[in-house]
């Protein structure tokens, strides 16, 4: 499966779990550290379509992965509008 199918795959599994939950969520939030995990996390809610708030949570970590965490929550929002 190459990357984009995955993240289809993944979006799909987010909306239908979303879906089958007796109170069906309005948003999704997800915290965001810096590092890669996060930002691929948050990347894909946010490629799901659902309304999704992504929060700098810096984790006593070095300034410059609390100033990625940052940067990347700006990315997310110019790059989605659900954002």
């Amino acid at each position: 499966m190459d990357p984009k199918e995955r993240i289809i795959f993944i979006t799909g599994w987010i909306l239908d779990y979303c879906s089958k939950m007796p109170k069906k969520p309005d948003s999704l939030v997800v915290g965001v550290s810096g590092g890669i995990d996060s930002a691929v996390v948050s990347t894909i809610c946010a490629a799901s379509g659902m309304k999704t708030y992504a929060l700098s949570m810096p984790i006593r970590q070095i300034q410059k992965q609390d100033d990625l965490s940052k940067v990347h929550c700006k990315w997310l929002s110019a790059n989605f509008k659900n954002v």
